[in-house]
């Protein structure tokens, strides 16, 4: 079939990820496979560099990938005309919709064909009153957790279907650690946002620090990715014993550095990279909040602690540090918790789902014989 994917711009978003990731396995399946940013990564804020590197990945996995250039994505006249050209072009049989703001675009260029709608987030970033449009183009939305799935039916009423998200295989490894490094690196990776509440793992900082120099330890707490609030986290971070390493191109290999993944974010969906750390073996402390609560199995492959509570943070991560047949064992319940978020699983059910809804749509064409099937996009 001929999928088409669009986010808003090429960064190392989750979501974005999460649609590579799938862009590449359909397009390694035999799938025509193309994903379409709304806008250029420097037109939003995102990093050139990673834009570059992530379209380069897609293109050698045989997808192609496309950017709109829309300087202002509130602008839905040059949108639907810019996606309608695009989708002539790209003639997809379905439409998978990663961020609500096509959807708007979307409506105006009628595309013919069925669209999907992810919302990755367990917050709108919209009115719900938006979902009386959205209703009129979505065949089906995908809930990543729960707590999604509960906010979609709060305000959808068309049908939803549930796809836990998944990560790359190059993050999977085969044995558990045995036990922290005696330096251990606490690495913590996503958007510099709100959202994120890296000010929270900026105060818990300091006193992880102390108490780890009393052991004789050096602990070496890193933040990878950019964003919105990066200048201010590295005002904030003067003086502190936190590196910012910025945009990296190289999770994976931070990943296999690190010792402990830690997630203080205020809200989330379901976050890619904490599925990218439970298959690299780390034991991850993360707040108790929707999305982490269905990852993080306290005792089990982690510790989950109130947001906003820096000394619980640093208390919990102390604590899995502390004992090396702890720390194992988290090791092994991560290796075990990421078993069900596999790309191939991720992949079957969203083809499942696209070619369900292209037969539904196609049913009510074969049954009549006087209704002539319209091309996508005519």
């Amino acid at each position: 079939m001929r999928i088409c994917s669009i986010i808003t711009s090429f960064t190392s978003g989750g979501a974005e990820m999460l649609v590579c990731n799938l862009a590449e396995a359909f397009a390694g399946a035999g799938h025509a496979t193309t994903v379409i940013s709304l806008s250029d990564a420097a037109q939003v804020g995102n990093a050139p560099g990673i834009e570059t590197a992530m379209m380069a990945r897609m293109r050698q996995a045989g997808a192609a990938a496309v950017s709109l250039g829309l300087a202002n994505r509130n602008n839905w006249l040059t949108g639907a005309l810019a996606l309608r050209r695009a989708l002539r072009s790209i003639r997809p049989d379905v439409i998978h919709a990663h961020t609500a703001r096509a959807l708007f675009p979307l409506a105006l260029a009628m595309p013919g064909v069925p669209v999907v709608l992810t919302h990755h987030n367990s917050r709108l970033s919209f009115p719900p009153a938006a979902f009386a449009l959205f209703d009129r183009i979505v065949d089906s939305y995908v809930a990543i957790s729960d707590q999604c799935e509960a906010l979609l039916r709060g305000h959808a009423r068309k049908p939803i279907r549930m796809i836990l998200n998944a990560a790359s295989a190059r993050f999977q490894t085969q044995q558990p650690r045995s036990a922290a490094g005696h330096d251990p690196m606490i690495l913590a990776v996503g958007t510099v946002s709100e959202q994120k509440d890296y000010p929270t793992l900026l105060r818990a900082a300091r006193p992880l620090s102390d108490a780890l120099t009393v052991q004789g330890r050096t602990a070496r707490i890193c933040i990878a990715g950019a964003g919105p609030q990066f200048d201010q986290l590295r005002a904030q971070a003067a003086g502190e014993p936190v590196e910012l390493l910025g945009v990296r191109d190289d999770i994976d290999a931070l990943m296999r550095q690190a010792d402990l993944f830690v997630n203080c974010s205020l809200w989330e969906g379901f976050p890619i990279a904490m599925i990218e750390a439970a298959m690299s073996g780390l034991p991850i402390v993360a707040t108790a909040v929707a999305g982490n609560r269905e990852m993080v199995m306290p005792g089990v492959n982690g510790q989950l602690v109130p947001p906003s509570d820096p000394a619980a943070l640093a208390e919990a991560i102390l604590e899995t540090l502390r004992k090396d047949a702890h720390y194992a064992a988290l090791s092994q319940g991560a290796l075990q918790a990421a078993r069900r978020f596999s790309i191939e699983n991720c992949v079957a059910a969203h083809l499942s789902l696209y070619q369900e809804l292209i037969d539904a749509r196609r049913a009510p064409l074969r049954a009549s014989p006087l209704i002539r099937p319209i091309s996508p996009c005519e």
